[in-house]
């Protein structure tokens, strides 16, 4: 989680300062709409993908699988003689996201679940692609989807200037509201990351301009820049809709005087679709470096090539002293470890083998550095001679495994024991 935080941030920043210092201020308004909504969704499925890649390292194909473990490591070194407490920073971490997270998705279900009550109840008025919607509160125009909200006051007795009924006819017909709707799904999730505001005011701010835009084609400057600074005092409290409280009024006015796209806007474009290529690339293969890292490091363990003399590729283990253990599930507590479907492989200091055990339920106490469960088998490899390999097998109810001092102590109940003798591979 942690990565996919950092690497969902970087992409962040990194494209927010691009668009900032390259586009923010030039009138490309559709590519620049584009860029902002494609960086957001970019930012939070990208570091989701891992590319696999082929690497150099000199293993077989049956355990090549080692280097894409879904598992984790644990030394012994790594844990404290305290017990866990019941609430650690993690849980309450969890706890705060959640209750905010919560909160933002209440107030997003709120906003749309009223406006979706005022065109239900409210007088409608076909216009042309749009519907016009006749509400009784005094408000300024705004827009959400198709539909125009107007005082129904003022557009009965022609109050309604023109200029503001088309400019938010562009809102509608460009379909802003499903860029505003986008924003709000990834901040219930992502409100905790400062660059998504950032994206959000530049996304808002970027509908103001080329609405702005397309209503001078056919409105003088001077009339439109006039009937802005008479709105600056005016507002409106509706969260989800496109409106002139996002405004920034003094940035349109000057958004409205510059020229059409300089010469070099193409190669602003260019650079925008390279550095999307270039994070993609970065953050996808990225993780293959740590993967090969991995590997390497295995092949200095004593237990690397015993378990790939038998083809068994680890998930979910724990790395301890002269103990590597695995399980299809694998817990840590009070400095217990708990592992279901065991795989426990150990090496004695004195012995010149190494013993497998296997059970459908095992326990490692790290105190007592013992090793019990209920069933299963224990199977003893001794490798002192260099043509064959003694196996011995017991296949016990109830045992218990302490390691320390010189061999292993076994207490093994209800056992049956076998011996064979086969050829080594």
């Amino acid at each position: 989680m942690i990565t996919y935080i950092i690497k969902s941030t970087v992409s962040l920043i990194v494209l927010y300062g691009f668009y900032h210092l390259f586009l923010r201020n030039h009138k490309i308004l559709l590519f620049n709409r584009f860029f902002l909504i494609l960086s957001l969704i970019f930012s939070v499925t990208i570091p989701l993908i891992i590319i696999p890649v082929k690497t150099n390292l000199a293993l077989d194909n049956s355990f090549k699988m080692l280097a894409y473990f879904t598992g984790h490591i644990a030394h012994q070194k790594e844990f404290i003689k305290n017990n866990t407490p019941i609430f650690t920073y993690n849980y309450i971490l969890i706890a705060l996201y959640i209750i905010i997270s919560s909160i933002f998705l209440a107030r997003f279900t709120i906003n749309i679940s009223r406006i979706i009550k005022k065109i239900i109840k409210c007088k409608k008025i076909d216009n042309l692609k749009t519907s016009i919607i006749l509400v009784q509160e005094g408000t300024l125009p705004y827009s959400f989807l198709k539909y125009i909200f107007l005082n129904q006051s003022d557009f009965e007795n022609g109050k309604i200037d023109k200029k503001l009924l088309t400019h938010e006819e562009i809102h509608c017909l460009q379909n802003h509201s499903i860029d505003t709707i986008l924003l709000e799904l990834i901040n219930v999730f992502f409100w905790f990351n400062p660059a998504i505001w950032l994206f959000r005011k530049e996304i808002l701010l970027n509908h103001e301009y080329y609405a702005d835009n397309k209503v001078l084609t056919n409105n003088d400057f001077n009339d439109y820049h006039q009937l802005l600074l008479n709105l600056v005092i005016q507002n409106n409290t509706n969260y989800m809709v496109s409106n002139f409280k996002y405004s920034l009024i003094k940035n349109r006015i000057i958004m409205m005087t510059k020229n059409k796209p300089s010469h070099n806007a193409i190669l602003r474009k260019i650079a925008a679709i390279s550095i999307f290529l270039t994070l993609a690339i970065t953050l996808t293969f990225s993780q293959e470096t740590k993967h090969k890292d991995n590997a390497i490091n295995f092949q200095n363990e004593w237990w690397y090539p015993i378990l790939k003399r038998y083809n068994i590729v680890p998930s979910d283990f724990n790395n301890f002293d002269r103990v590597f253990e695995m399980g299809s599930k694998n817990s840590i507590n009070n400095r217990v470890v708990t592992l279901e479907n065991a795989f426990i492989l150990t090496k004695p200091d004195s012995d010149n083998g190494y013993y497998i055990i296997k059970s459908p339920l095992a326990y490692h106490d790290l105190n007592n550095n013992t090793i019990k469960g209920a069933e299963g088998t224990m199977e003893r490899y001794n490798l002192k001679s260099e043509d064959i390999k003694a196996i011995q097998t017991y296949h016990f109810k109830d045992f218990l495994f302490k390691m320390g001092g010189p061999k292993p102590k076994f207490d093994l109940k209800n056992v049956e024991a076998t011996v064979n003798i086969e050829k080594k591979k």
